[in-house]
């Protein structure tokens, strides 16, 4: 695999040999570039003579222009080096390569920083100016920006973004749904059709204030699932409680969470923390809230003036290429993201339509080495429209309003089914193959440090294949983004894809979702990929908002893969997850710590066929493998399994025996200690003895992961400070039994061996000591009008019992209409019920909707269900009630839900009423009898 991963790369760097020989030493130059130079000079020399009548040139524009006019003078035999001299360069106007301005295959033109200097390209302007305002503001007045004549969205201080004032300043509010309701079945015209649903939301009352100055300028950003959306107002009805965008989003409001989170950003209103800024259109005047410390008389202070920094445009459809530059130790810095058109949709899975501050099309042999490209608004860098054979080399990539870099065309596939094998290019001039003219392809990103991105626009990814195939992301070290670190891939579904034969490879991937996104992964993949493999990376702390913190994620449609030789640890929701996809091979790896499942499969109805082999699993819970594995469409076997808790682990709900029986999987596997060196502190190398040969295992070394060259580079993700990473307590082992009468829960505290669901202000399920069946503390279910579905709130918990007759008790004090459902299920997809029972608004106790007793209101009576479990499954379950001052009263072998019911892995209690009232629960007990049913 290792030489595998240098191939390309030393192939293409065999061409600028000379060139990098020619950086590295102190021969002349063609051209001269400094901050004190002159563009009517020859720039010849590499400072002004004495008499100031020579010297080296100005700008970048102008040194491209003379080294056109040597090209054309058709006499070039060797490279010619453009030598800029270090300091802070304005840029106008983006610079701009043209076909014109190409090198040859030996003779590459190459614009270098001179020496131990560093030259910054910025997009920006310096403020200044700055005077005291009221309170501890600062105050700049900007006459271009009153006149109109310019308006930014970002500010850098000393380098470093500040934060647009924002409320609130951390965390979000939350809507209270959208603005019409509707049927969340995508058929249903009300959500396919009724752009209401995706043009505003209500509001609670107070968080929204229709009197905010330059209501206009102000920006709502909306928290979906993987995606977050921006928007403009039109309108804010405070009578309403509602607000009206001026752009739709992408997914209607309220579809993933009731309650969606969003903040808002660019209000004066807001401008309340040391650290935020605000800019008025209308009177051109800036101010800040400067941070302890500060003296922004001291300080350099840049706003963004250009969106784009650096444009290689070739002519892809005439066949007219960029080829043959460097670029070497260029820093490009300060450019702002803009939206010309407000009433464009913002929103998009990785914000793929964002423009690079680098932005390269119809390129072939152009190198970045060593450059740096921060403060920018969207991606820093994007290579698309035939760009085939490029280098992105040992870049500091950082500080990001979007994502790092993207490779390739992002149109979306057309396509009638996502199982469909025959879907036709969304792109008609790119090739399957990779050899159109317009394809992108054969570019390597290599030794790259990225990171501290997403801060404007929070999906964007360290680095994203689309259309494109043959590439190679080897070496980086990529991390403090809020969504994925790599993703590869375009195609949602089994459907022609032009993705293929990509190399993600020795790559340090960390610190990704912080909580804010969902569904990502370390390194995530769509649609069909042959030949592509991911390999030798080491990915860790991978946290989401709710479901898809994972490792690695073939996501729909991923096939053809192969994941080998990766250590993958602390993960929220799974080290590998595999929605659905084909003939992909999970191969040598160690997947450790997931704080819930460490495998899973999520879907059975379409293809979904995987091999899982040779990999150490090792957790500090009980689940192996989850969601589906049924139809035994996959092969898992020769792996080695272990977990530090007390629990035996299970394997899609089934412990070893009985999952290695009735799938026929792992037959050559073992559960036993791998003996790492120090898996507490996350070291995995093995010890002498260690049962992973007995598998076939290969270790795995870190040494020649992640960045590579001169101690300085490589310690540099080592200086940076982030807060702490927190991921969730891992999942205790599933419950088997437990007996809760809620005595040792403060009152107004949650029950802690359930999960709480659909709770708001109103509407709770929480400990209170002024009633209890015995002892003092109960808890109590408060329902209430409004909520987002009729069974909220809801208590869940998730035992694992899989054999045996179990028992479920409880007291219940129904209140006047209140309603409580109670149910078994277990895991699968779709769950399976067992027991089901209601207790209706007029306290009659129903089972399969037949009446069998009733309980009085406002007293405590006792219910008793137990059922077998799976050899002792009957298809039917035992019912006792005693009501409160009676005998117990028993119905036996009423019918399950679903007769082939065997395991009970959720239990719920549902108050199902849709108006305000309450009931009680007491000595809730779980366990197994001893005697057989």
């Amino acid at each position: 695999m290792a030489n595998r991963v240098f191939i390309k790369t030393s192939i293409i760097v065999a061409l600028f040999a000379v060139t990098f020989a020619l950086v590295g030493c102190d021969q002349k130059a063609d051209l001269y570039v400094a901050p004190d130079g002159n563009d009517a000079w020859s720039g010849k020399l590499s400072a002004p003579n004495a008499a100031k009548t020579d010297g080296p040139l100005a700008s970048l524009a102008r040194a491209r222009d003379v080294v056109r006019e040597i090209r054309r003078s058709g006499n070039v035999t060797k490279p010619i080096t453009v030598d800029i001299r270090g300091g802070f360069y304005t840029l106008a106007e983006p610079f701009k390569l043209s076909p014109e301005d190409s090198g040859a295959k030996d003779v590459p033109v190459i614009y270098t920083a001179h020496r131990d200097e560093t030259p910054v390209f910025s997009g920006g302007k310096r403020i200044t100016g700055w005077k005291k305002g009221n309170g501890s503001l600062w105050q700049a007045e900007i006459p271009e920006v009153k006149a109109g004549k310019w308006y930014f969205h970002q500010l850098f201080v000393n380098g470093e973004r500040r934060t647009r004032a924002r409320m609130p300043n951390e965390g979000y509010l939350r809507t209270v749904g959208p603005l019409e309701k509707y049927g969340k079945d995508r058929k249903d015209p009300s959500f396919s059709k009724n752009e209401a649903i995706r043009k505003g939301f209500k509001f609670r009352e107070g968080d929204l204030k229709s009197s905010w100055r330059n209501l206009g300028d102000a920006n709502v950003f909306l928290y979906h699932s993987w995606t977050t959306s921006m928007h403009w107002f039109d309108r804010i009805d405070e009578g309403q409680g509602a607000a009206h965008f001026v752009n739709r989003s992408g997914w209607p409001i309220a579809y993933w969470e009731a309650d969606q989170r969003y903040h808002v950003e660019n209000i004066r209103e807001a401008l309340d923390s040391p650290g935020e800024w605000y800019l008025d259109r209308t009177t051109g005047l800036l101010e800040y809230s400067p941070l302890p410390g500060e003296d922004l008389n001291k300080l350099e202070v840049v706003a963004p003036v250009l969106s784009q920094l650096l444009l290689v445009e070739g002519d892809w459809a005439n066949g007219k290429f960029v080829r043959d530059v460097i670029l070497h130790g260029l820093s490009f810095r300060h450019a702002d993201w803009d939206f010309a058109d407000k009433t464009k949709t913002v929103d998009g899975q990785s914000f793929v339509f964002l423009p690079g501050a680098v932005h390269v099309r119809g390129a072939e042999r152009v190198v970045l080495d060593s450059c740096e490209i921060a403060n920018a608004g969207t991606y820093a860098i994007a290579l698309e429209d035939g760009c085939k054979s490029n280098i992105i080399r040992k870049c500091h990539i950082h500080d990001l309003g979007g994502g790092g870099i993207r490779i390739g065309e992002f149109v979306r596939q057309k396509t009638a089914a996502k199982t469909s094998n025959t879907t036709g290019m969304a792109v008609p001039e790119l090739s399957l193959d990779g050899t159109g003219t317009r394809d992108t392809g054969h570019n390597v990103v290599d030794n790259c440090f990225i990171h501290d991105g997403g801060h404007v626009f929070a999906a964007g990814v360290g680095v994203i294949i689309g259309h494109s195939a043959y590439n190679e992301i080897t070496h980086n070290e990529i991390c403090d983004f809020y969504y994925s670190s790599v993703s590869v891939g375009w195609v949602w579904g089994f459907g022609a894809s032009a993705a293929h034969h990509n190399l993600v490879a020795y790559n340090h991937l960390h610190h990704i979702g912080w909580g804010m996104l969902s569904d990502m992964g370390g390194v995530y993949t769509l649609g069909p990929s042959p030949g592509t493999v991911v390999a030798h990376n080491y990915i860790h702390h991978v946290n989401s908002y709710s479901y898809g913190g994972w490792g690695l994620y073939t996501d729909e449609g991923s096939s053809e893969i192969v994941l080998e030789d990766n250590i993958v640890h602390d993960t929220k929701d799974g080290c590998f997850h595999q929605h659905y996809g084909r003939a992909n091979i999970l191969r040598n790896n160690i997947l450790a710590f997931s704080r819930e499942t460490q495998i899973r499969r999520s879907r059975e109805d379409v293809t979904n066929s995987m091999i899982v082999v040779r990999n150490i699993v090792y957790c500090d819970n009980d689940n192996m493998l989850s969601r589906v594995w049924k139809n035994g469409d996959y092969l898992v076997n020769s792996n080695l399994y272990w977990t530090t808790c007390k629990s035996e682990p299970f394997f899609d709900g089934r412990d070893w025996e009985e999952w290695r029986a009735t799938s026929g999987q792992d037959k050559d596997s073992l559960i036993a200690d791998p003996l790492f060196a120090d898996p507490v502190k996350r070291d995995f190398r093995l010890k002498s003895g260690s049962p992973a040969g007995k598998i076939g295992f290969r270790p795995i070394e870190l040494s020649g992961i992640g960045l590579y060259g001169d101690s300085v580079w490589v310690a540099l993700p080592g200086k940076v400070k982030r807060p702490e990473f927190n991921l969730p307590l891992t999942a205790k082992p599933k419950l088997t039994s437990f007996a809760e009468d809620f005595e040792t829960t403060p009152k107004r505290e949650k029950t802690a061996n359930a999960d709480t669901l659909g709770e708001n202000v109103d509407a709770t399920i929480r400990v209170v000591d002024d009633v209890a069946a015995s002892g003092k503390h109960s808890l109590r279910f408060v329902d209430a009008p409004g909520l987002s579905a009729a069974h909220n709130p809801m208590l869940q918990y998730k035992p694992r019992l899989i054999k045996g007759v179990a028992c479920v008790s409880f007291d219940i004090r129904p209140g006047p209409g209140a309603i409580l459902s109670h149910e078994w299920r277990d895991a699968a997809n779709p769950y399976k019920t067992g027991p089901s029972l209601c207790v209706e608004a007029n306290g009659d106790v129903k089972a399969d909707g037949k009446k069998l007793t009733s309980v009085p209101q406002e007293k405590w009576s006792h219910i008793e269900i137990s059922c077998g479990l799976g050899e002792q499954s009957s298809c039917s379950w035992d019912l006792a009630v005693t009501p409160a001052g009676g005998e117990p009263q028993k119905f036996e072998k009423l019918a399950v839900r679903s007769r082939d019911f065997k395991r009970l892995q959720w239990l719920g209690f549902v108050s199902g009423a849709t108006n305000t009232v309450t009931f009680h629960l007491d000595n809730i007990k779980l366990g197994v009898v001893a005697e057989e049913k």
